[in-house]
């Protein structure tokens, strides 16, 4: 598929109020939760004492250890003993995971179900991507898979009917879709998330996941966001009803796969699906 916002294919788009109080917003906690997942070591009680500032976040953390997705054997009763039994990034990803639940479903009822679509499929994204090895210092992949599709949630705010009215056509590509409407959810994401003041890797993987191998040596975490935004596709969880563009042979061959491995990752995938959905279901709620 080709870039959508390649400079060589650029065409009007319909204007964005970047000053618009209906534009998303990142929940300050979040943004620091996002901010130690950056650091190299992550303090219990400084995590502790700021998931604590925030009592609503701190009975949803314990809601979700204490649902049907964990199945521990006793009940979860502090935020301290959550870090004990999954660790400081299980904790921070499903604390911002839920607090973005609530930011990004918080449409009007029209879009209600676009929006949970969206979330599923951003959801899908970030747990797939965290099953791939990467370095130390590479961000954390499942923040980067969780917010990769938000310039979606631009279009939503900012002009809902012609959302609506993308989502109506069938049998197009993405591309097409984007330029017949003047939509570009990949360069409006990575404003978003520059406006959000979030580091360069989460603009990145906005704008260009759908166009990972334009760089010679593009970063590991782009490709891994790539590839399992394509995954979460292939298994159901999407947005759109566009015509779904293969993944490219370069891509595999840059993340050192081939279509066999990939075929099977998929089926992994949809196997997977339920457990995905309910995950999706029980932060939402």
């Amino acid at each position: 598929m080709a870039c959508t916002n390649d400079p060589l294919k650029k065409r009007r788009l319909i204007p964005i109020d970047w000053d618009s109080d209906e534009l998303p917003t990142m929940p300050f906690i979040a943004y620091r939760l996002i901010e130690m997942l950056c650091r190299q070591e992550i303090e219990t009680a400084e995590l502790y004492e700021l998931i604590s500032q925030d009592p609503a976040l701190t009975v949803k953390v314990l809601q979700i250890c204490n649902s049907a997705l964990y199945g521990f054997g006793s009940e979860v009763t502090s935020i301290k003993h959550a870090i004990v039994l999954l660790g400081h990034q299980e904790v921070i990803q499903l604390a911002v995971s839920s607090l973005l639940a609530k930011r990004f479903l918080t449409v009007t009822r029209e879009l209600k179900g676009h929006a949970e679509a969206l979330w599923q499929h951003l959801l899908a994204t970030a747990i797939l991507a965290k099953e791939f090895e990467v370095d130390a210092e590479e961000p954390d992949l499942y923040t980067l898979g969780i917010l990769h599709d938000v310039g979606w949630l631009v279009l939503m705010a900012q002009a809902p009917k012609v959302f609506l009215s993308m989502a109506e056509e069938k049998g197009k590509s993405l591309m097409e879709l984007q330029q017949d409407w003047g939509v570009d959810h990949e360069l409006w994401g990575g404003k978003l998330l520059e406006k959000w003041n979030l580091p360069e890797p989460f603009q990145v993987v906005a704008l260009r996941h759908h166009c990972p191998i334009s760089d010679i040596v593009p970063a590991k975490y782009l490709m891994v966001i790539s590839l399992a935004n394509h995954l979460a596709n292939g298994m159901g969880n999407r947005l759109l009803d566009v015509n779904q563009a293969g993944v490219p042979e370069q891509l595999l061959r840059a993340i050192g796969l081939d279509q066999k491995a990939y075929s099977e990752m998929l089926e992994w995938a949809e196997s997977e699906k339920d457990k995905i959905n309910m995950k999706s279901r029980v932060l939402a709620a």
